[in-house]
């Protein structure tokens, strides 16, 4: 081989390393990128646990210590929020938060988040009627990275839709059969709710005997609605 020849195979085997390299370096990119978008992701889901379990702690380390909130009801630092809020779901019958659609755009260090969000709250009035306010909003986040781990800033939350349905007493009894252990295991609250018993789940699964019919308890709710 000569000279040129030498010349001309190290500019081809500089090019494919130089091409390898901006090729990795793409990818480790891409998969920070994603792994940010995980992150976040993973924190917008763990509020609607914390809230619905009405866990302080939980609810807390979704967000910064100088965090701010607006829920419209409450407008402040988020930490405090954390406090405020919390006493006031456990005094709910249960609430429900789900997540869809979140959207989330990385930029370095920062990020925004807008999320919809479905939340029903069950409460009971003073004459004994239950109620159920459904709320359709989205979340409006912004979020901070900081050694590694991101947070919420900044959350706004931004009604599309709020409405409130009078529930049948009759309703009571669909929550005592799942309660008295012939269903669905009954939901609870922080500390005592199944999910804070993942790592025993094998003792909150029942062996279960198997029902002929399982439609004749909401057909006795329907005949009384």
């Amino acid at each position: 081989m000569n000279q040129s020849s030498e010349q001309l195979q190290g500019l081809k085997e500089n090019s494919i390393s130089q091409d390898i390299a901006a090729r990795f370096d793409r990818l480790e990119s891409e998969v920070s990128l994603l792994k940010d978008r995980e992150a976040i992701r993973e924190v917008i889901y763990k509020y609607c646990r914390a809230v619905d379990r009405a866990d302080t702690e939980l609810l807390k380390s979704c967000y910064w210590p100088d965090g701010f909130d607006d829920h419209g009801f409450y407008g402040g630092n988020a930490i405090e929020f954390a406090e405020y809020v919390t006493p006031l779901l456990s005094k709910t019958i249960a609430t429900t938060h789900a997540i869809s659609n979140p959207i989330i755009d990385v930029h370095g260090n920062v990020a925004s988040a807008e999320s919809q969000v479905d939340v029903l709250h069950r409460v009971m009035t003073e004459d004994g009627k239950m109620v159920n306010e459904w709320c359709q909003c989205r979340y409006l986040d912004s979020f901070e990275k900081r050694e590694g781990q991101w947070r919420i800033k900044v959350r706004t939350v931004v009604a599309d839709g709020i409405f409130w349905m009078k529930m049948d007493a009759a309703l009571f009894m669909s929550r005592d059969f799942m309660s008295a252990g012939e269903a669905l295991a009954p939901s609870g609250r922080f500390p005592d709710d199944s999910v804070y018993h993942l790592n025993n789940v094998k003792d909150i699964a029942k062996v279960r005997e198997v029902k002929a019919d399982i439609w004749s308890g909401l057909y006795e709710i329907a005949r009384k609605l």
